[in-house]
Parts: structure tokens; sequence; C-alpha cells
């Protein structure tokens, strides 16, 4: 069994993966209980959300107060793969359903994304949340976009046209594109 340590959980990977939101001392006790509760009980149902709608994501398999209990992807990340084009244009699918539903990741990296069989899952919905405004999905896209121009300049951008031929999909996916002009001229992006 593996053991992980983030900002906010530690998650263990063995038969299944199990996420535990751990305490942070420097809040209230009573207010750190119901954030972490909260965001586990968010994360369990977008998950579920979007499984529901045919995005490829782990199954939850059981949720408690600050821990899920997920099916474990086996396969590698993306990161490992960036270099084969059509997973990005099955990642840009699996986006663009995600997108549809009204969910946001908002963390989506070549990091949280297992590649297995030619065909990706996103994984690791710590960040997402609910939302339909057209700004939320593009700046959602345009940290991959970030992340494909830092960590895999090589393939950045036929890696990007592959992801926005799987997007193209979502109906709103021009509008999305468009925005995420706007997102790009904004001085923090540059």
């Amino acid at each position: 069994m593996s053991e992980r340590k983030g900002a906010e959980a530690t998650v263990k990977i063995g038969e299944k993966v199990s996420k535990k939101r751990e305490k942070k001392k420097y809040r209230h006790p009573e207010l750190d209980d119901r954030i972490r509760k909260d965001r586990t009980e968010t994360e369990a149902r977008l998950i579920e959300e979007a499984r529901n709608h045919n995005v490829s994501v782990p199954e939850v398999e059981k949720t408690g107060n600050f821990e899920l209990d997920m099916e474990k992807v086996d396969g590698v990340i993306l990161k490992e793969k960036a270099s084969e084009n059509k997973l990005f244009k099955d990642l840009g699918k699996n986006v663009g359903l995600l997108h549809s539903t009204g969910i946001i990741h908002g963390d989506l990296t070549t990091s949280n994304v297992i590649v297995k069989d030619n065909s990706t899952t996103i994984i690791d919905f710590g960040l997402s949340f609910r939302s339909e405004r057209t700004e939320d999905k593009a700046v959602d896209i345009h940290l991959l976009k970030q992340v494909l121009n830092s960590s895999h300049p090589e393939v950045a951008e036929e890696a990007w046209q592959s992801f926005l031929k799987g997007y193209s999909s979502y109906e709103d996916s021009e509008e999305v594109q468009n925005w995420l002009k706007k997102v790009e001229k904004r001085g923090r992006y540059k």
C-alpha cells in the first residue's frame, strides 16, 4: 500500500483508494469538522453525479464523515503518457461531459487523469464544485493548457488541439473557448 499526502488529505492506495481529510489545527475544531465533512460529501456527490452522466471517474464505494473509499483505477497517470495525443481527445470528451453536467473539476492536470487501455479516467475531485458559468469552465480548461505548456512543452500544442477536438463534442465548447481567450488576456494568467 502506498500513501500520498496532499494539502488537505492523505490518500492510501491499495486494493482501493482511501482519501481522508486531515484535521487543520489552525481552524476552530467545530468549523474544521464541518468544512472537512462538507468537502468530503461534496466530492463524493459530484463524483457520483459525473459517473451517472457517463464521465469516466472512479466509483465511490463508501463515505464517512471525513473519508472516501473509491475504486482503484489501474493504469498510469497521463503525465507519463503525454506524448500520446489521442488520449487528450478522450480527455476532452470526458471534460465536455463533466462540464455539460455543470461540474467544474478545479484541478485539471495531467497528474489527475489515469490512463488505462487508451482511455482516460478523471480523478481527485477535491476542488470540484458546481457551476453553469462559462468563465468557470474556461478557467477549468485553462489550467490544463497551462500544465501542458509548462510540463509538456514538446507536445503541448498538439495535445491541446487534440483535447479541443474531444471537447468540441460538448455543445457549449465554442462559447467556453471564446471565454478562454478573455481569461488568457488577464494579467495574472500571462
